[in-house]
């Protein structure tokens, strides 16, 4: 043993000392057997990895940023799509909408579709009176059209606010609700009475001390008496979508002319009558075609959307977005793994006389290559769960500050610590075979 502690003068560093003592059991032999052997190999590597904390750091970074990426990515894919579904929501299950163009018709031409939007004829409330005479009894017919415009009472003043005009039907075929007053009625919109509904950021902003209902408010240049607050819908993306006022449809033709936009029909199936979403839509189609005087051969002029197709319509954009991004993502965990494999490396260099003194003690050239997998892969499993851990906190911050429906998804936080292990063992097996066959005689020469 004089040759070991004419050595250890050179190079007996603390960690050298813990790892022989972990290693040595007295006589110098590891116990070869079972659970036992990698308890003992999982003690060194974690021993190693604490007594080269700078290193252990600086290894462990580069997995962090591609795990955390990932991660928010995931997140970003899904909380994208949850947004589109809950915005769909505004369509009751069963409702057809029929627009003058919908995007969902020209994916990926945007072109075709600013061309479809000048070219198509508006759909007017007449079309919605024939749409409505050929479908009465079996199906409930709408329409709802918006304009912006400046909303006042007193001193106080809301730009920009959704005013929209709808049908008396519209609570039956959207998702607002009436939280106090009343509905409009076919009377207000037969009349064009000058009434609304309002939405909750309206009713606080310009109703901040009293009961609105009754009250008066300036839409424009006239004055409409509030009938009635709809429920609080919330925000998306930070944007509250409770800043709206709701006229009666004819109410809103008399101020903006029956003709001055294309408005979009809403249609539904009674209650009680059993019909899926695709034949309603085959049925309006088919009336609205007759009602246009389209020939066999001619392509529809109007379009669809549901709520099935606009959920479908997000995956399809989120499919096309996961095939870019993830392989983008990708590139920072292989730059993170190269990083494991260099730093891997460099410490196998550092430690070969440590790794000759296992060697001469007893260990077995798969126990260095045990010792050098499993600690590259408790390096990558450290990074895989603090990089969880902060695009969690990311996430959690980002959906309290703009609503948007960010969550971290189950399945994404299991491949993450799917993919950190198994770039711990890929980009580990490198340096692990180096330092195996590394021989225990130049090794322990090693200064």
């Amino acid at each position: 043993m004089h040759y070991f502690a004419d050595h250890n003068k050179i190079q007996d560093s603390q960690a050298i000392k813990q790892l022989s003592r972990l290693i040595g059991k007295g006589n110098g032999q590891l116990v070869n057997l079972g659970l036992s052997r990698w308890n003992e190999e999982i003690q060194v590597a974690a021993a190693a990895i604490v007594a080269n904390r700078l290193r252990s750091i600086l290894t462990v970074i580069g997995i962090v940023i591609g795990i955390a990426v990932v991660t928010l990515v995931a997140a970003l894919l899904e909380g994208a799509q949850t947004f589109i579904s809950n915005t769909a929501s505004s369509l009751k299950g069963g409702v057809v909408q029929v627009e003058k163009a919908s995007f969902q018709d020209f994916i990926g031409d945007g072109q075709a579709f600013v061309e479809a939007q000048a070219k198509r004829p508006d759909i007017t409330i007449g079309e919605l009176e024939a749409l409505r005479s050929k479908l009465e009894g079996q199906f409930e017919v709408g329409a709802e059209v918006s304009a912006a415009l400046p909303v006042q009472r007193a001193n106080k003043t809301l730009n920009g606010v959704a005013i929209r005009g709808v049908t008396a039907n519209s609570v039956t075929l959207t998702s607002i609700k009436i939280a106090r007053g009343r509905e409009l009625t076919d009377f207000d919109d037969r009349y064009r009475r000058s009434v609304c509904i309002i939405g909750a950021d309206v009713d606080e902003f310009l109703f901040p001390d009293r009961d609105p209902i009754g009250q008066m408010i300036k839409v424009g240049s006239a004055e409409y008496q509030v009938i009635g607050v709809a429920e609080p819908l919330g925000s998306s993306f930070g944007a509250s979508q409770d800043g709206f006022v709701q006229l009666p449809l004819g109410t809103f033709a008399k101020i903006f002319g029956a003709r001055s936009r294309s408005i979009s029909l809403l249609v539904k199936a009674r209650d009680g009558i059993e019909m899926s979403t695709e034949d309603v839509e085959d049925r309006v189609r088919f009336e609205m075609r007759l009602i246009r005087g389209l020939e066999p051969q001619e392509d529809d002029n109007f379009s669809f959307i549901t709520a099935r197709s606009v959920e479908a319509f997000a995956g399809r954009i989120a499919g096309v977005v996961a095939v870019v991004l993830y392989p983008l993502t990708a590139i920072g965990l292989v730059v993170g793994g190269i990083v494991v494999m260099n730093m891997m490396l460099a410490s196998v260099t550092e430690r070969t006389r440590e790794i000759g003194i296992r060697l001469a003690i007893g260990a077995r050239r798969s126990d260095i290559l045990a010792q050098f997998l499993i600690e590259s892969t408790m390096l990558t499993l450290v990074g895989g769960v603090i990089g969880i851990g902060v695009a969690g906190l990311l996430i959690f911050s980002a959906a309290k500050l703009s609503g948007f429906p960010l969550s971290l998804p189950a399945w994404a936080v299991a491949a993450a610590f799917l993919v950190s292990t198994s770039v711990g063992l890929i980009f580990g097996v490198v340096p692990a075979r180096r330092a195996s066959r590394l021989n225990p005689i130049d090794a322990l020469r090693k200064e």
